[in-house]
């Protein structure tokens, strides 16, 4: 597996990624055919035109298996395929992107839907911070954050 910054080769990839992380995790949480914008319109390739420079991403075998996505210090998406879970992908993603920018930044923040996400993260040192409802899709969040250690810290 090799990990690295997201080109602009990607985007098809990521697109098809992130629908489906969109469809099995938001249409549980969501009211029928609420999540439609971001599954099936052009939400999706908007929003990953915009951001992919700030994507890593894992590839293996020719297949992308997991992205992350990151605004300053907080972590705005981390996704695995579902047939590469389990597979420790997410940690090295998270790993990769706390090394890369805890000299820049004191602490990481992210969103967490599920028990699974807010789990994953306490697991390596996230401490929930608060809880809210998004506004937009009436889904309830979790905000986490892991203070970095300073050693690398300009």
């Amino acid at each position: 597996m090799v990990i690295r910054e997201a080109r602009e080769i990607d985007m098809g990839a990521i697109a098809k990624l992130c629908q489906n992380s969109l469809m099995s995790i938001y249409e549980g949480l969501m009211e029928p055919g609420k999540s439609m914008p971001w599954t099936e319109g052009d939400d999706v390739e908007k929003y990953i035109r915009g951001n992919w420079p700030s994507m890593r991403v894992a590839w293996a075998e020719d297949q992308l298996v997991g992205l992350i996505a990151i605004n300053r210090n907080h972590i705005d998406i981390l996704w695995v395929s579902e047939q590469a879970r389990q597979k420790g992908i997410g940690l090295k993603l998270l790993d990769d992107a706390e090394q890369s920018l805890a000299s820049r930044y004191a602490e990481m923040t992210a969103e967490c839907l599920n028990e699974a996400s807010v789990t994953f993260f306490q697991k390596r040192g996230y401490d929930i911070q608060r809880q809210f409802t998004d506004g937009m899709s009436g889904v309830e969040k979790v905000v986490m954050n892991k203070v970095l250690e300073a050693s690398d810290r300009e």
